[in-house]
């Protein structure tokens, strides 16, 4: 019978419990002391903090209890001292009322007034007004002949309300003697339609409350309904609300009573800091008392405990001595275990590591050759195009598109290397990688065939992913016809997009850790073996028969996903099919390229430019030159940026620069941001077989590289967009 790898970790386990369990048995004494000792403190600190709480309260409650009777004495006496007040304004009214305002000498006078109010200190003096606030008669020694601003206001408000016999308090007026008053208005009845006008000395009611025996945070406030304080008394300058604070104030104590019929309340209040001085002095007390106590009873019974736990771990030591060695033993085999899978670990992770760098080199092989290589097809193809448009090549008609189809299939290996290294310039958008899939589904289907079925399944709300679109479809197709083949017999084609979470890894090609697009490629076909999954990326590298695959498709595959930072992956197994899973990076808002807006070329502007073309390699920059000439264009060359930025400071009339990215000492995107410091205005485009996107970045959009080998019709469409666009935006400007 085979052993079960994991029976040493059971017997481990099985062993550290059965001798740590008399060991528990014997510790729960000194353990039960432990709780116990807790047990007493919370129940000491406990009953102490209820206790405390509990006359918290209380001072609280007596308190309030003081702040209400302190505040229906107050407003008793305030309200007799305000009643004394009406009682002599009415006689005012009264008496007022009687006579007429239009006759000055039917009105009372001002001895009358000054018997009427005669020992009331807390009066000032009393006014006869006109609706419009002329004053009539005053026992005030009076100058001005009008009630100040707030009294016209406070008497508009009278007569507005038509209250007859209603009665308005004004806010605190500030005297030239300093002192403090409100205006009391009483509207008159009959026919006068005027008011009468008590001037209050709230200085009397200052000086009553400043007697009042308060704590130090203690507030006296008389003040309208509205808010407005007309009298305030305090212990303390930091008590300066103008308004009296809620009822359910945290940190003051209120008592409020309204001086009803007037619109005026008393309030009196109190810090909650001074009300619980003296419970803050005896929670002080009793706290160290509490604490003091419980410390010494948790001295003693943790004594206690810590005796108990030293017998415990002496009768436990003889029996922690025998199992010690069935440890030992037990650990030993585990550290072995741990040891033989730490170095398959390593030996799985060094043959990735040596895989990866195999694929990098190749890659940097590829993409040095591509360039050289890539030269060379543009002359070929150049020079093709050159001898297909002769008349006098008739004969070798035949011949030349033969060479020309070869020279093309040249130029899409190349491109599929290219993406392999990871040297191909991509556009990046953001793209919906489910409608992208959708509208290619004829196509895909045309090229696995009537024996394989295709089945889609796209995860809703899946976002948008940051990949060049025709690169992706390039991509897809190369997988979908990669697993026909897998399928000679016929099966299913699944392709699943959905939002996968990449976390942190320590792998040497695991991409950025965030949020991705998974695109996933399923078949049922014959499957992969070890050998193969581990070199599927590399360039022609093929199990088909030789010359019926170039083995470039999963390389490129392979290229586009690293370059685009994602991350591609293979999980196969003979007889069981394979998935190819392509990670994309989520595009962000801020990363949607919007669709260029074709601009429309002037007609017949074709070939009426003068250009300048510039590369180190004499036969593409003699073959470029005579294509731009045959289409019409005045054509100027230059072997180097320094021939090429003399010629511009010599030459005015050039009106484009086309240049190769990859040159000696001066590279094309130096020569662009040099010619643009000449003439901030001339239009580049950058022609090359191998090109860095991020060299050229921020000199040229990337729709202004085009990639060589070029056809001549695109050489020379991208030419008169360029020049429209440029003629356009001087127009604008």
């Amino acid at each position: 019978m085979p052993s079960d790898p994991d029976l040493p970790n059971t017997a481990a386990a099985g062993s550290k419990t059965a001798s740590t369990a008399p060991r528990s048995r014997k510790q729960s004494i000194s353990g039960s002391l432990f709780l116990l000792t807790a047990l007493v403190l919370v129940l000491i600190l406990g009953v102490v903090g209820a206790q405390m709480l509990e006359r918290r309260a209380l001072s609280i409650a007596d308190a309030q209890a003081r702040m209400a009777e302190l505040d229906g004495v107050l407003s008793e006496q305030t309200s007799r001292a305000l009643g004394d007040v009406d009682t002599a304004l009415r006689d005012v009214v009264a008496e007022t009322n009687a006579a007429s305002l239009s006759s000055t000498a039917a009105s009372p006078s001002p001895q009358t007034l000054r018997r009427h109010i005669a020992g009331l200190t807390q009066v000032l003096g009393v006014d006869i007004v006109t609706p419009d606030g002329q004053i009539r008669v005053s026992s005030r020694l009076v100058t001005d002949d009008h009630l100040p601003s707030t009294g016209l206001k406070l008497m508009a408000q009278l007569l507005k309300d038509g209250a007859s016999g209603g009665t308005l308090i004004s806010e605190p007026i500030h005297q030239s003697d300093g002192s403090w008053t409100a205006l009391e208005i009483t509207r008159l009845g009959g026919t006068n339609g005027g008011a009468a006008v008590v001037w209050l000395n709230l200085g009397y009611f200052e000086s009553f409350y400043q007697k009042v025996s308060l704590e130090h945070s203690g507030s006296i406030v008389l003040q309208r309904q509205d808010g407005v304080v007309l009298v305030r008394s305090t212990r303390s300058e930091t008590v300066t609300s103008t308004i009296v604070p809620a009822a359910n104030d945290e940190d003051r104590i209120i008592a409020v009573h309204a001086l009803a019929p007037r619109p005026l309340t008393l309030s009196v209040s109190v810090g909650k800091a001074d009300a619980l001085a003296g419970w803050d002095r005896e929670a002080l007390v009793f706290g160290l008392f509490a604490a003091t106590a419980a410390l010494i009873i948790a001295f003693l019974m943790l004594q206690l405990a810590r005796r108990s736990r030293q017998v415990e771990e002496a009768l436990s030591k003889l029996e922690s001595m025998l199992a010690e060695e069935r440890q030992i033993n037990v650990s030993t085999q585990a550290a072995n275990a741990d040891m033989a899978e730490q170095m398959v670990e390593r030996d799985r992770a060094a043959k990735a590591l040596r895989q990866i760098q195999r694929v990098e080199a190749v890659g940097q092989l590829t993409a040095g050759v591509a360039h050289d290589f890539n030269n060379l097809l543009t002359v070929l193809l150049g020079n093709l195009e050159l001898l297909q448009s002769n008349s006098q090549a008739a004969p070798f008609a035949q011949r030349l598109s033969i060479m020309r189809s070869a020279a093309e299939r040249g130029a899409s290996l190349i491109a599929h290397l290219m993406a392999f290294s990871r040297r191909q310039p991509l556009v990046p958008r953001a793209v919906d990688l489910a409608a992208l899939i959708t509208g290619m589904q004829p196509l895909l289907q045309s090229a696995v065939g009537s024996q394989v079925a295709l089945a889609m399944d796209f995860a809703p709300g899946t976002p948008h992913a940051l990949v060049d679109p025709s690169q992706f479809e390039l991509m897809i197709l190369n997988l979908a016809i990669n697993s026909r083949d897998a399928m000679p017999a016929g099966g299913t084609l699944h392709l699943a997009v959905t939002t996968t979470q990449l976390a942190e890894s320590h792998a040497p090609d695991a991409p950025q850790p965030g949020p991705y697009v998974s695109v996933r490629v399923t078949d049922t076909g014959i499957g992969m073996t070890e050998e193969v999954r581990n070199r599927a990326f590399e360039p022609y590298f093929t199990t088909r028969p030789l010359g019926t695959r170039s083995g470039l498709g999963l390389s490129q595959v392979y290229g586009v996903a690293r370059q685009s930072g994602g991350q591609v992956r293979i999980d196969s197994k003979p007889g069981t099919g394979t998935t190819v899973t392509v990670l994309l990076p989520v595009a962000e808002v801020t990363e949607v390229v919007a669709e260029p807006v074709p601009v429309p070329l002037p007609a017949a502007s074709q070939g009426r430019a003068h250009l300048l073309v510039v590369d180190d390699d004499t036969d593409v920059r003699a073959t470029t030159a005579l294509l731009l000439r045959r289409s019409g264009y005045d054509v100027t060359e230059a072997s180097t940026a320094e021939q090429a930025l003399s010629l511009l400071t010599s030459m005015p009339q050039i009106e484009l620069l086309l240049s190769d990215v990859v040159m000696p000492q001066v590279t094309g995107p130096e020569l662009a941001r040099r010619a643009h410091a000449l003439r901030p205005n001339l239009p580049v485009v950058f022609f090359s077989g191998y090109a860095d996107p991020e060299s050229i970045a921020g000199t040229v959009p990337m729709t202004r590289l085009l990639r060589k080998p070029f056809r001549p019709a695109d050489l020379t469409n991208m030419i008169e967009t360029v020049l429209a666009e440029t003629r356009v935006g001087e127009t604008t400007e």
